[in-house]
């Protein structure tokens, strides 16, 4: 018996019973989300339509990032609105109301106004996303799948699914949208 406290005491003085494992590793104890928060986010559109040029999905120390890129030759803030919805709203599809399968059992929805994933000239049509609709990242804390449920009508929209409601973060930058969710 006392072989086994002193283990549990060596354990505890080694730091080990202060961490919790987390997906990605063991880390400690991770801190609120600075300026986080469940309730909807959002920042004013550009004059223009932006053209997003990428998604990208980072796992930090405490919280996954969502990052979305749009062409750098339009140096601006993205207009945004980043919210919950229920899976019965969030899971269907802009324009033809299709239903559309999402994994997670929470749904941040962000829509991305005036925005566009390619450029139209005429009858000129170029690209500028050519990711992936839907992928599944792989080490993140908290988010299951990303999928792109509209562009129609100047307004891109993506449904990031989520292990549970999280507080999230959202920042507008040069090019960028950055949410930060944990």
């Amino acid at each position: 018996m006392r072989a086994v406290m002193a283990i549990l005491l060596a354990l505890v003085v080694a730091g080990c019973g202060s961490e919790k494992q987390q997906a990605g590793g063991t880390t400690s104890e991770c801190q609120p989300l600075a300026g986080g928060g469940t309730t909807s986010r959002s920042g004013p559109g550009p004059a223009e339509t932006m053209y997003l040029t990428d998604v990208t999905v980072e796992t930090l120390d405490c919280a996954d990032r969502v990052v979305f890129d749009f062409a750098t030759d339009q140096p601006q803030a993205p207009g945004y609105q980043v919210a919950y919805q229920p899976g019965s709203t969030a899971k269907i599809e802009d324009g033809s109301g299709n239903s559309i399968e999402i994994a997670g059992s929470a749904f941040l929805v962000v829509k991305l106004q005036p925005a566009a994933t390619a450029e139209i000239t005429g009858e000129k049509i170029k690209l500028t996303y050519t990711g992936p609709r839907r992928f599944t990242p792989s080490g993140s804390r908290h988010v299951s799948a990303i999928v792109k449920t509209g562009d129609f009508e100047a307004v891109v929209t993506w449904v990031i699914g989520l292990d549970d409601q999280r507080p999230f973060a959202a920042k507008a930058t040069d090019s960028q949208l950055i949410v930060d969710i944990g």
